[in-house]
């Protein structure tokens, strides 16, 4: 990706002044929960992008809500320039569509989305098993081992999750080329749902399929690993769909 370039301040209040002319000739906005202003970061766009999308995933934000640029900058805290960025990321992921004069509006996924994202995701986390099953180290291998016995028995939901980011991050980094890591990030980001809090059991089945992706790293299996690594991607779409049915996410057909 390419180094962002800070633009004027003055650009920024033209597209502020835009923003706020718009908001006002249109309908009152939905109301939106209360958010937590998201605190100054590195990449502004990033961060409202992922609270953006991971509340159209949760199912918050339901298909054809309109997101209304002035009231999520409010919420959050910043201007709209990051807010629409964010917005046309999530657009290039097929979450929102933009309409002329009518602004952003939120797309419908269906269940093949979801699991043709897993798939996917699946193959390329499979390529990066597959390498690292030639080049982790021993230290590596008891690493991946602690990580995953420390996953299983936290209590904690977000110490489950950050040990299975960690888990994969440690394959991901080391089986990996660049071009390889940073489509595996894409893929994390743009699907992220977070497993633990719409699937029973997750952590417990997770570990148990880390378990196998481990007896193949400690074989230095390629194949096998790559085949763990594919299954337990895919099958994570599966159970997300099924979850998300029973949320009633998906429009009725």
């Amino acid at each position: 990706m390419g180094t962002e370039v800070a633009r004027p301040h003055l650009h920024d209040a033209e597209v502020n002044r835009a923003a706020v002319k718009y908001a006002e000739s249109m309908t009152t906005a939905p109301h939106y929960p209360p958010q937590r202003p998201l605190k100054p970061r590195r990449n502004l766009r990033e961060e409202v992008a992922e609270s953006l999308r991971n509340r159209i995933l949760s199912g918050e934000f339901k298909p054809g809500v309109r997101i209304d640029l002035v009231t999520a900058a409010e919420e959050l805290g910043i201007s709209q320039l990051p807010v629409r960025e964010a917005l046309i990321t999530l657009e290039g992921e097929g979450l929102v569509k933009s309409y002329p004069r009518r602004g952003y509006f939120v797309q419908a996924l269906q269940p093949e989305d979801i699991l043709d994202h897993y798939e996917i995701f699946g193959k390329v986390a499979g390529m990066a098993a597959a390498r690292a099953a030639k080049t982790l180290s021993g230290e590596q291998l008891k690493e991946l081992t602690a990580i995953n016995e420390a996953m299983r028995a936290a209590k904690d939901p977000e110490k489950k999750e950050d040990c299975n980011f960690k888990f994969h991050k440690i394959i991901n980094g080391t089986g990996s080329s660049h071009r390889l890591m940073s489509v595996i990030r894409i893929l994390s980001k743009t699907m992220s749902l977070h497993f633990g809090e719409i699937i029973p059991d997750w952590d417990k089945q997770a570990a148990d399929e880390h378990d196998e992706i481990l007896d193949a790293l400690r074989q230095g299996d390629p194949q096998a690993a790559r085949i763990a690594m594919e299954n337990h991607l895919s099958v994570n779409g599966v159970r997300a769909v099924e979850a998300l049915h029973r949320m009633n996410f998906f429009p009725e057909p």
